[in-house]
């Protein structure tokens, strides 16, 4: 099997069939879809059911928020590739799977595109890069293969709203990983989703994961142009607070 969609449900009758018919109406058809339901109390299992497809596994459990939730479907995917859905997000167009795996895909473990997200302005768009890490990915616009999130251990539900975040990284500056940007806009992503919120514990860790995840990624040559060159224009305070940690992990030799 090529694709596994994970969509975590909770309470969600409303929304998830505008996820499901994106699904659905695909042209691209080797795909299966988890719903990982924290024991809704309305009628999104029935909506689930109502789909009749046996590619659609539903289960539903008790579970300790969202990525918990996401790592139970990590843990029960069959596909190759692994893809994100929240219930109230949806495919952009019938095509859009066909046309990801159109695109040279077969030589990396991670590919990523874009949302349709107007309040997000263009904070989530074009190739993620040291300049841009501040603002996170969507995961509505990744894949990554199944071993290659497995490896990195899935999401750390110590946070509870940007695990997705500190995932992202995780394969950011792993230099094991092959990324890929590509032009396609693979996913509405609604407004007010449940990330879009300020996660208190991973703005505490972030510079600390910047700081010794970024070390492993360039030489100590490399990373000193690198830093030397950021800093003249860099106006954001976090980015600079890191620059300059990376600075002093160099000047100290401890790389």
């Amino acid at each position: 099997m090529k694709l596994s969609i994970i969509i975590p449900t909770y309470n969600s009758a409303t929304v998830l069939p505008k996820a499901l018919d994106s699904i659905v109406g695909q042209t691209f058809g080797d795909w299966e879809v988890l719903i990982m339901d924290g024991v809704s109390t309305d009628d999104t299992l029935k909506v689930a059911q109502s789909y009749n497809d046996s590619r659609i596994r539903i289960y539903s459990e008790p579970d300790k928020g969202i990525y918990d939730a996401m790592n139970k479907g990590i843990k029960k995917a069959r596909g190759e590739w692994l893809y994100f859905l929240g219930s109230d997000d949806w495919l952009l167009n019938d095509n859009v799977l066909h046309d990801v795996f159109a695109q040279d895909t077969d030589s990396y473990d991670v590919v990523y595109g874009e949302v349709e997200a107007p309040h997000l302005a263009s904070n989530h768009s074009g190739e993620w890069t040291l300049q841009t890490i501040d603002r996170n990915r969507c995961h509505q616009a990744i894949l990554y293969r199944r071993q290659v999130i497995r490896r990195l251990g899935g999401y750390n539900t110590k946070y509870k709203i940007w695990a997705d975040y500190d995932l992202n990284l995780k394969w950011f500056f792993d230099r094991k990983v092959k990324k890929k940007h590509i032009p396609t806009v693979i996913a509405h992503y609604a407004e007010g989703g449940y990330s879009s919120v300020c996660d208190a514990e991973m703005l505490k860790d972030l510079s600390w994961i910047l700081l010794v995840r970024g070390r492993r990624m360039f030489s100590g040559k490399e990373k000193k142009e690198l830093i030397h060159e950021a800093l003249l224009t860099e106006k954001s305070p976090l980015k600079r607070r890191v620059l300059k940690l990376w600075q002093l992990a160099l000047t100290t030799n401890k790389q």
